[in-house]
């Protein structure tokens, strides 16, 4: 007698499954090669960093692990191995509940975010000049929120080199990226905000030279006016992985219900004597 074979069913729930890992895993891959790709950037740099607080290395991480996941979810569906199965149904499970948990934190805590955002930011200004992931990020925050700082552009008396005691040319400045005239100069400035905070001047004096908003006022105020948004990408986000988790439970049951009746079905006829 020959194997049972899969019904039509058990074959689409087989292949969507597999996609859905395998897109899984695509992601990974990116995320992943990104990462690398930015630590190997680093090496040109003469700096040491901290290698498990920056951005590239939080990406190699998270690459690592979902490209681990996703293949072991790929071989799990092609294999129909119920153990790799398990594992990336119960990982995703834990993941969505981790997600979920955060989400509801922030919503319980919100009006702690201010404070959050504004501390981390004061954190990574510290170290400006000493990673160019940070660097990069910082700058890039800045131009397109259109803000400097964490509370304000004085935020950037914590950095070593903008610190109004330090002998270097960016003493009482701020980064060329919260200077107004970057978004609009074909070549930017990166002089544009040396000594703008001689003096200790007030916002309105120097609001038509950078930019005095602080960056966590910036970020917030564009998540409360995108939230509708966030949440409708958030929602697709959490929907995606529902179904992943669903389709992963439901093709194990599928595989469990299949190989128990091809063990039991010989066995269950009676014998003629």
């Amino acid at each position: 007698m020959g194997l049972p074979q899969p019904s039509c069913g058990h074959r689409c729930l087989r292949v969507s499954l597999f996609f859905y890992m395998f897109f899984y895993w695509i992601i990974g891959v990116t995320i992943l090669s990104i990462g690398i790709y930015a630590e190997v950037a680093k090496w040109n740099y003469e700096t040491m960093v901290d290698v498990f607080v920056t951005p590239s290395s939080i990406m190699v991480v998270v690459g690592v692990f979902m490209f681990i996941l996703g293949l072991l979810g790929c071989i799990g569906a092609l294999r129909e191995n119920i153990l790799l199965l398990k594992i990336f149904a119960w990982t995703h499970a834990l993941i969505f509940i981790l997600l979920l948990v955060c989400a509801i934190i922030a919503l319980v805590f919100k009006g702690q975010a201010k404070d959050l955002v504004s501390s981390s930011f004061k954190n990574v200004i510290e170290d400006y000049y000493n990673d160019p992931d940070i660097q990069f990020a910082i700058d890039s925050l800045q131009q397109n929120f259109e803000c400097c700082g964490g509370f304000g552009f004085q935020d950037w008396e914590n950095n070593v080199y903008f610190n109004c005691n330090s002998p270097g040319v960016n003493a009482c400045g701020v980064p060329y990226s919260c200077c107004i005239s970057t978004k609009t100069d074909t070549v930017a400035n990166t002089l544009c905000g040396n000594n703008i905070r001689e003096n200790n001047p007030h916002p309105y004096a120097v609001d038509d030279q950078i930019y005095v908003r602080g960056c966590t006022d910036a970020v917030l105020t564009w998540a409360e006016d995108n939230l509708g948004l966030m949440g409708g990408v958030a929602l697709a986000f959490s929907l995606t992985q529902v179904v992943g988790i669903f389709m992963t439970f439901l093709f194990i049951t599928q595989v469990e219900q299949e190989r128990d009746e091809y063990d039991g079905g010989p066995a269950s006829k009676p014998m003629n004597l």
